[in-house]
Formats: structure tokens, C-alpha cells, sequence
């Protein structure tokens, strides 16, 4: 699939949100720490980044500039190599499946 501008968008998002499915799921399994932040306000809150803008990037209304993104990723307790590696694996389906459900609106 070509790397377009708003498959790259859409790729950032499924893998935010990838990690902030597996931060609730590490804190169902009764696993504490207070460097995981399982919604947009602490992430917000905890990368100094407004509610609104980590929403949109959640949901790939906005694109996010290098630095926003290190934030927010820091900001979930992970470090680049682990949204990385969800970039990387993310398929044509999920984009197409994402498009789908997510962007009724665009």
C-alpha cells in the first residue's frame, strides 16, 4: 500500500492506539505503575500536549509532528522502539478497517 500522507496518519493512530489498548490491558491484569496513562487527559496531561490535539492524533484528524509524537509515546511509558515495532506490523486491512470505522466523516 503506498505511504501516503493520510495512510501515515492512520498508521501513527492505530499504533497509539494499539499501546493504549495494551496499557488498560496491563492494568486489568492488575499491574500498577504510575508511569501508565490509559486516557487522552493523562496522556495529556503527563506530555504537556493539549486534550484536544492527542485526541486528533488518536483518531487521525491531525497529523503529529516528530516531537508531539516522542512526547505522547513517553507520556504512555513507552520508549519509540515499541510504537515502532506496532508501525511496522500494522496491515493493509487495518488501515482499510480504520478508514472504515473511524473516519465517517472525512
Amino acid at each position: 500500500m503506498e505511504e501516503t500522507q493520510e495512510n501515515i496518519k492512520i498508521k501513527i493512530a492505530i499504533s497509539l492506539n494499539k499501546l493504549l489498548d495494551n496499557s488498560k490491558k496491563i492494568l486489568q491484569d492488575n499491574i500498577t505503575s504510575e508511569e501508565i496513562n490509559t486516557s487522552y487527559s493523562e496522556i495529556a496531561d503527563n506530555s504537556d500536549v493539549r486534550k484536544a490535539t492527542v485526541s486528533d492524533i488518536f483518531n487521525a484528524k491531525k497529523s503529529a509532528n516528530t516531537f508531539t509524537l516522542f512526547r505522547i509515546i513517553k507520556a504512555m511509558g513507552y520508549e519509540l522502539k515499541d510504537f515502532s515495532k506496532k508501525y511496522d506490523k500494522i496491515t493493509e486491512s487495518e488501515i482499510m478497517n480504520f478508514k472504515t470505522t473511524n473516519k465517517k466523516d472525512a
